[in-house]
């Protein structure tokens, strides 16, 4: 077994934003040798119910996008900048339509590798369904299993992001190092693929995948990886933001690297906007009547 590495990748990489057209609301590349049942009962666990599927400019593209609060839902900025007229947030349980959509003030359209690929959408009621998610406060992503949840295309490691089925799943990853390691901001999480039957496609840490080794695919931008809480729970430490590749091909397969903005680094802004203080600590907070057909970035 090869010994942990994390070292830049030197070879060039090709980056893939992860928005869908219409009609792709699958979730995640998936080992070719695990059953994919597996992939789909782990998503469907109460535990990650609130990461719900975001239907945006009335469906004609798609992201994901998580509940943090009964009034808010976090996501990735470049699923709602420019060009976003309305948005919904839609579970097997749950509904809500975008009232307000707010940007983070550094984030640079297109300017994936620099970091701040973040945004939050006030909803125009709140969602008593649904257990919203928590935020994770600590410092040490690096080394923890991510557990990555979204509506994106699938396939295997094999094919990439090639399959619209409609259904939910979640996977595991091992976070393995920050942006940084690539030349990239520093708020930005990474992981790549590995291949359990061929280690070069391991760029960083062990090459032996997790049971539920998964890769993020198209449409699964905004979605949620959560850690750990410390606490016996999980909160998200990272919102997915990107996909790289080190082959020319950012089709999601083997060797391929998920791209998550760093939340823990966020938690000053997102307390500014939604007043949300604190993990496990959710409040109601209620919006104006009717619908702000605007962004903000604040």
């Amino acid at each position: 077994m090869r010994s942990n590495r994390p070292m830049p990748v030197r070879r060039a990489l090709m980056l893939a934003a992860l928005v869908s057209g219409a009609g792709a609301a699958s979730a995640g590349v998936i080992r070719h040798d695990v059953d994919d049942s597996l992939y789909q009962s782990f998503a469907q666990e109460s535990q990650f119910d609130a990461v719900g599927l975001l239907l945006l400019n009335g469906g004609s593209t798609t992201c994901s996008g998580t509940l943090i609060g009964e009034n808010w839902v976090l996501t990735a900025a470049h699923c709602v900048d420019e060009g976003t007229t309305n948005a919904q947030w839609v579970t097997s349980t749950a509904f809500g339509t975008a009232a307000e959509i707010f940007l983070h003030p550094d984030w640079i359209e297109n300017d994936f590798t620099g970091g701040n690929d973040i945004a939050l959408i006030r909803l125009t009621a709140p969602v008593t369904t649904v257990q919203a998610a928590s935020l994770f406060w600590g410092s040490n992503e690096i080394g923890q299993m991510g557990r990555s949840v979204g509506y994106g295309r699938t396939g295997t490691g094999f094919q990439g992001d090639v399959i619209n089925d409609g259904a939910k799943r979640a996977g595991t990853n091992m976070i393995d190092v920050f942006g940084t390691a690539q030349g990239w901001d520093a708020d930005i999480l990474l992981t790549d693929f590995d291949n359990p039957i061929d280690t070069s496609d391991s760029i960083w840490g062990d090459d032996t995948p997790t049971d539920l080794e998964m890769q993020v695919g198209a449409g699964d931008s905004g979605g949620a990886l959560f850690v750990d809480d410390g606490h016996g729970g999980i909160a998200i430490a990272g919102v997915t933001t990107f996909i790289a590749s080190v082959d020319g091909n950012s089709n999601a397969g083997y060797g391929d690297i998920s791209a998550y903005t760093r939340v823990s680094s966020y938690l000053p802004w997102i307390e500014k906007v939604s007043g949300i203080p604190s993990p496990g600590v959710m409040l109601v907070l209620l919006g104006g009547a009717g619908m702000a057909r605007r962004r903000r970035s604040v």
